[in-house]
């Protein structure tokens, strides 16, 4: 299997709609042999894969998770960690039978950290509400 690192810099993330009509921003792609492993992720915390455009694993993550990856019958992983609260960064590393191939490290855009920010607020101010008028 050969490994092509993604080695261009003007990649940045993007926002654009997945197959389900949710806003999701394209943080990274990988290629291997001739085949296209792209990783986003939703405002909501819905990471996604896609291999060659195709939808291969949804997961809700607050901190980073694995997504196992079967490709011409060599198992791969696509590892994402979050540090949200450090650096505001994702850092993603892609591996072949546990061995890394390539490790990328990308900054979370700040929209999504802004929306973040407001749903917190919304729904502690309307928690907040709810219990006032419960109690």
């Amino acid at each position: 299997m050969r490994f092509t690192p993604l080695l261009n810099p003007s990649l940045r993330a993007r926002w654009l709609f997945n197959s389900n009509k949710e806003l999701t921003m394209k943080y990274a792609e990988f290629n291997v042999d001739t085949n296209k492993i792209e990783f986003l992720n939703s405002v909501f915390g819905i990471e996604s894969v896609l291999l060659n455009g195709k939808n291969i694993s949804n997961k809700f993550s607050f901190f980073g998770t694995i997504h196992n990856i079967t490709l011409n019958s060599v198992d791969l992983t696509l590892e994402s960690e979050y540090k949200q609260f450090d650096k505001g960064e994702i850092l993603l590393e892609l591996k072949e039978n546990g061995k890394s191939l390539e490790k990328q490290t990308l900054l979370i855009d700040k929209k999504q950290r802004i929306y973040w920010l407001v749903i917190g607020l919304a729904s502690g101010f309307g928690l907040f509400k709810l219990l006032d008028v419960i109690i």
